[in-house]
């Protein structure tokens, strides 16, 4: 069975020039509280690159520090078992040999 727990995207967001000078790390914790998984940041560039939740770019791209978002790439995650993000209703455990 295919699983689909959460589309997610590997983005980049770039931070007007002054907003990167003043409120880059006020910046990086809001996309931390979105759920952003950081990969790397440039402070000097006014870089944050990471994985989001797709359904949440359109949401990022309307702040007033962000100048764009480059969306690398898009896919499904599938979290294993025991992971708080999946959202798998659990298998009914069928015994070898039944049918």
């Amino acid at each position: 069975m295919e699983h689909r727990d959460e589309e997610v995207s590997d983005v980049m967001v770039i931070l007007k020039r002054e907003c990167a000078e003043d409120k880059f790390d006020a910046t990086v914790e809001a996309l931390k509280k979105l759920a952003m998984e950081i990969d790397e940041t440039d402070p000097d560039h006014g870089m944050v690159q990471g994985t989001i939740c797709a359904d949440k770019i359109d949401h990022v791209r309307k702040w007033p520090c962000v100048e764009y978002v480059r969306v690398d790439f898009t896919y499904i995650a599938d979290y294993p078992v025991g992971d708080p993000r999946n959202k798998d209703e659990p298998d009914d455990e069928k015994v070898e040999g039944d049918d």
